[in-house]
């Protein structure tokens, strides 16, 4: 019987298993830890002593790098390289994100014509508020390909 212990909540809570077959947990209660297997209750002061009188192994949880560099949907420009809270408006097909990790003003990825008066103006990443308000042209890759754009308008 080959018992691997995984981790679900860091270390707290681990459920046992003996290949793909759930047999048992191990619960941290204060400074024990409570064994459950086969309908039985053990109580141990450490993992250490339950990997050496239980026999079973405790996977170790690994660091996962949440740093995304360029989000999968990052199309069109942006200012900088630095972006964050960046999410994908769906209805609108657009890329928002934030230039500062605590920042609460959203902008917009790409160049656009937004009509203010009569006429278009050229924003590059323009705030999300602008594009919610007044009518626009956009995204778009480049300047020139926004050109072309207003001059068919």
């Amino acid at each position: 019987m080959n018992l691997v212990a995984k981790p679900i909540i860091k270390g707290e809570y681990w459920v046992v298993t003996d290949g793909d077959k759930k047999v048992g947990n191990v619960i941290q209660e204060g400074s024990n830890y409570q064994v459950k297997l086969n309908n039985t209750v053990e109580t141990y002061d450490s993992t250490k002593s339950i990997e050496k009188i239980k026999k079973i192994e405790f996977e170790k949880t690994k660091k996962v790098k949440t740093e995304l560099k360029n989000p999968p949907f990052a199309v069109y420009p942006t200012e900088s390289n630095r972006i964050y809270n960046s999410f994908y408006d769906v209805k609108r097909k657009l890329h928002i994100f934030t230039k500062g990790a605590k920042s609460k003003c959203y902008f917009v990825a790409g160049w656009f014509g937004v009509k203010q008066t009569d006429t278009f103006t050229k924003i590059f990443c323009p705030k999300y508020i602008f594009i919610q308000r007044y009518e626009y042209i956009g995204p778009f890759k480049s300047e020139e390909e926004l050109n072309n754009s207003i001059n068919i308008l």
